[in-house]
């Protein structure tokens, strides 16, 4: 009797717990539904259709209806109790709680750079809006037109949220806008069928069948009307960037400097790194990386036999031929070569289930960062973009730690196991935005590049720099994210001038004077988000130290990769309490050889009891009815 009650209670307790999770993953597709809906746009290019008339609003009167959504979210949510849950099941929970809870937090720093939605890494000139989201019906070419005509609407309320920032002197510094309307310049083509929003109409259009002649041309006249309207309301951006906005730039470089600055700059961090680092510790962990990596480069010169500074070594293998290429398309299949004849066959011995799902390489549309990686779909390929602006300045060596960082193991790896793991789709599909932080939802900086940081080092166990110039490529490229936790903080928290942030940079990293500004304007334009890299790969190479340590002979180093990436984006801190969990689990899983056999029979005879005991017990309640 008292085993069938406790069998009977058990039932009750994982009846309550499946209940209790039903909310969690019903709030997380709701959620989901909502985010789809606030970013039209977004959700064109995830495949959701339903607002394919729609744009996102950038009228700062929104902000105030978004934050009262995520409470609600978020209420609801904090009356499940996650007692029984499983570790997936509460770190879900957790998840979930800080990605809701990060966004009302973060309302406090609404009206700071999030009311600066332009600069020369982001904004609608950019990425522009997908205006066409498939060509099979006419209501397909009416929801672009709806959406073109909406665009003139959604560039003044850009306009007009920069013109807040002027009033409360939250502006950006000139660093992170200056070359802005030089991109908007390659926008404004003087014959309407030139232009990218025009592109729908042309051949999309020509190749439909069911649409009569007179119908094309009508979806034809009505959209070169409707892009005509969306190339002026560029050029009033353009203008109004370059005699207004330009004038009124912040003159400090560090958001330190805006009213209670400095806390929106620990709020930034915190966004990024997901743990509680303050800007001190940031920094000095900065200083002991760098010194570090510098040591490690100077026992490969001393092995190569260099007599001269980290700074002369790199420039003299910037000056050697063998490492230059002056072609845009050479470059392109060298990368190609590195991923697919180098990489991808050593991946099996480090990942298991590696989902078949390609990557291409193509080159960078603006002139940004040295590498992009686009999320693949399950209908798509990922997509590995180069920046080609300047080719002469991407010396092979490094093609190896950049490709590593990526495609796989970094980025391209991680985002098609998160795809096919089953995570919610908030989860496995971000949409990222990193001029808004710390009012906006996490992306966890510190997981995604801390992961891109480490695939870099496994490079090195997995065997794949060739020789000890890929391998000085390696320590440039962690350098450089060594040198951001120093120089992010200095501009932001120690009051550097961009120019000292350039000559430190010059100091220990292979890139050029041209490289390297564009990246210290980066740190400029995003207080804090290019310190998650060495935080989030330190943490990762611990977590990893860790399970090592204490699971001995049992640890396996596929599995805990797989711990890893299996579960998505998330905090630093769930992390942790994962790969806790992992380890508690694996341990608890292998027991010793002499008491395995043991362990079969107890349970034997325990099933058995079970079962008799059931059978006596409803035949006395069968006796006594």
């Amino acid at each position: 009797m008292m085993i069938c009650a406790v069998m009977f209670g058990l039932v009750t307790l994982a009846t309550a717990v499946t209940g209790q999770y039903s909310t969690v993953t019903s709030l997380e597709k709701e959620f989901w539904m909502w985010k789809m809906e606030d970013s039209p746009a977004y959700a064109t290019n995830l495949d959701y259709y339903d607002f394919n008339d729609r744009l996102r609003s950038y009228n700062t009167s929104i902000f105030g209806k978004r934050k009262g959504d995520i409470e609600a979210f978020n209420t609801r949510l904090e009356a499940v109790s996650t007692e029984g849950f499983t570790a997936k099941q509460k770190a879900d929970y957790d998840i979930l709680s800080d990605t809701l809870n990060t966004y009302i937090d973060g309302h406090q720093w609404a009206l700071y750079t999030a009311i600066n939605p332009v600069s020369f890494l982001e904004g609608i000139h950019l990425y522009y809006p997908a205006v066409m989201a498939s060509t099979n019906t006419r209501g397909d070419f009416e929801n672009c037109i709806a959406r073109l005509k909406r665009m003139p609407n959604l560039i003044q309320e850009v306009i007009d949220s920069m013109a807040l920032s002027i009033t409360l002197n939250r502006t950006l510094h000139r660093h992170s806008i200056e070359t802005v309307p030089a991109q908007i310049a390659r926008m404004l083509v003087n014959d309407t069928e030139d232009s990218y929003f025009y592109n729908a109409f042309k051949e999309p259009l020509n190749a439909t069948g069911h649409i009569t002649e007179t119908d094309k041309q009508d979806l034809r006249t009505r959209g070169a009307a409707a892009v005509q309207g969306v190339i002026q309301a560029y050029s009033d951006l353009k203008d109004y960037i370059e005699n207004v906005y330009m004038n009124n730039t912040r003159p400090e470089t560090g958001v330190n400097t805006l009213d209670n600055g400095e806390e929106f700059y620990k709020a930034c961090l915190k966004w990024h790194l997901s743990v509680d680092m303050t800007p001190e510790e940031v920094h000095n962990l900065g200083l002991q990386e760098v010194e570090r990596i510098y040591q490690n480069m100077l026992n490969v010169m001393q092995r190569q036999q260099f007599d001269g500074t980290v700074k002369e070594y790199y420039a003299s293998l910037n000056n050697d031929s063998r490492f230059i290429y002056d072609d845009a398309d050479r470059i392109i299949q060298e990368y190609e070569s590195i991923i697919h004849e180098r990489i991808e066959p050593k991946l099996p011995e480090y990942f298991k289930n590696i989902p078949d799902i390609p990557i291409v390489v193509d080159k960078l549309s603006y002139d940004g960062p040295g590498g992009e990686y686009d999320p693949a779909t399950e209908g798509s390929p990922g997509i590995f973009y180069v920046n080609l602006f300047r080719p002469k300045e991407n010396p092979t060596y490094e093609f190896m730690s950049l490709a590593l960082h990526e495609v796989s193991p970094g980025h391209h790896l991680q985002h098609i196991v998160g795809l096919r793991a089953n995570l919610p789709d908030f989860r496995s599909k971000p949409e990222y935005s990193f001029y808004e932080p710390p009012f906006y939802f996490p992306y966890y900086t510190a997981y995604v590049e801390g992961w891109a940081l480490y695939a870099e080092y496994l490079g090195e166990e997995m065997g794949l720099y060739k020789d000890d110039y890929e391998l000085m490529g390696r320590y440039s490229a962690e350098m450089l994210r060594a040198c951001r936790l120093v120089v992010d903080t200095g501009l932001h928290y120690y009051n550097w001038e961009q120019q000292t942030a350039i000559e430190y940079m010059l100091n220990y990293t292979a890139l050029s004077r041209e490289a390297v500004t564009i990246e210290v304007n980066r740190y400029i334009t995003w207080p804090g988000q290019a310190c998650g890299y060495k935080v989030g790969e330190i943490r990762i190479r611990e977590l990893r130290s860790k399970a090592e340590t204490e699971l001995g002979s049992l640890f396996n180093l596929k599995d805990f990769h797989s711990v890893l990436i299996t579960n998505g984006p998330m905090p630093l801190s769930v992390l942790e309490t994962t790969v806790d969990d992992w380890i508690t689990n694996t341990r608890n899983s292998a027991p010793s050889p002499t008491s395995a056999a043991a362990t079969v029979r107890q349970r034997g005879i325990i099933h058995v009891f079970g079962l008799l005991s059931c059978v006596i017990f409803v035949y006395n309640m069968r006796k006594t009815n």
